[in-house]
């Protein structure tokens, strides 16, 4: 590891863990084992270290080969859609989880949590690629089972994605408020209780 990326693994370890704010640029310096004056070698600011951290985040989802995959196709001729929603629930959460279970990109999903209140770029971020882009692909997804008579013909769409979708942000914010470090076990346990979740709504509306 060269020191840019110690930089940014420290610098994220302690943003994650105590605040961007509460962390100077010396105590960065200090636990990578360099001089204040090197960081500027590889980083022009504080700010561009924390941007870095996020360009890298959200390269994360933009390459993902899963999730970018056909088998996750939103489109009304996908086999895996129509024939076992749940399954093409599940494809998507394990590439997410695959990403998470990588402690630095936990970290990184923490610290958005965190940081989004106080960074214009990480709200707008926030807002548009966690919040509304999945509600939208949600709202899709139970479209697509509503026009083929996969659902009762009476669902919303559209609130069914926010139903859908919110647990799963929910747990995600008890996890991060929980836990400084998040345990493997208490993710894999957020994965399990989302499918689940999903499991039950779909059930609830499909057609018998």
């Amino acid at each position: 590891m060269n020191t840019k990326e110690k930089i940014f693994d420290v610098s994220l370890d302690l943003f994650s863990k105590k605040g961007y704010d509460s962390v100077s640029l010396r105590e960065i310096a200090e636990e990578v084992g360099i001089k204040k004056s090197s960081i500027y070698s590889h980083y022009a600011s504080k700010e561009a270290i924390l941007m870095d951290i996020f360009d890298y985040f959200t390269g994360l989802f933009e390459h993902n080969q899963m999730l970018n995959g056909k088998d996750l196709i939103l489109a009304p001729d996908n086999e895996i859609l129509l024939e076992n929603p749940e399954l093409f629930y599940h494809m998507g959460s394990e590439a997410i989880k695959s990403m998470l279970s990588e402690e630095r990109n936990l970290k990184i999903w923490k610290l958005i949590f965190i940081q989004m209140h106080y960074n214009e770029d990480i709200r707008t971020y926030f807002q548009n690629e966690i919040l509304v882009k999945p509600l939208l692909f949600w709202n899709g997804f139970f479209t697509i089972l509503k026009e083929n008579g996969i659902i009762k013909p009476d669902s919303n769409p559209k609130l069914l994605a926010k139903e859908y979708y919110s647990f799963p942000i929910y747990l995600l914010f008890e996890i991060c408020a929980k836990y400084d470090d998040i345990p493997q076990s208490a993710l894999d346990n957020f994965f399990d209780e989302a499918e689940a979740h999903a499991k039950f709504l779909l059930d609830c509306v499909r057609v018998k």
